[in-house]
């Protein structure tokens, strides 16, 4: 998995990995499916990183947050996850309306297949 979870190499030649927060419109990938999708936040949380909302681990619900990845190839067809957990690795010193804020290393897993990981491929910051 360590070729699929992000934020895991610093490039400052430090030894603490380096992460980012991610927020509402994140680019979201499954490694069984064939195409990206956008991470939604259909209401704010309240917190905000340069005018965008932050997002939280329990921001993981399937046709709310997140949707359909193309072709699933480990189904042999439409990549529609289905996850009944929150995003594991979230930022525990800060909470997004009582829960840790998501980052860039997150992840959660379809329970499809056990290849069905869904990362997020880019935090969604501009």
């Amino acid at each position: 998995m360590s070729n699929i979870v992000r934020g895991l190499n610093r490039t400052d030649g430090g030894d603490e990995p380096e992460f980012s927060y991610v927020v509402r419109g994140a680019m979201l990938r499954c490694a069984c499916g064939s195409h990206p999708n956008i991470l939604n936040l259909p209401q704010s949380h309240g917190m905000y990183l340069k005018g965008q909302p932050l997002m939280n681990v329990g921001d993981s619900k399937v046709n709310t947050h997140i949707f359909t990845f193309g072709v699933c190839e480990a189904q042999d067809g439409p990549c529609e996850p289905e996850v009944h957990m929150e995003w594991v690795n979230g930022k525990p010193d800060l909470l997004v309306e009582g829960k840790p804020a998501l980052l860039n290393c997150s992840y959660v897993t379809c329970v499809k297949d056990e290849n069905g990981i869904i990362y997020v491929e880019d935090d969604g910051q501009k």
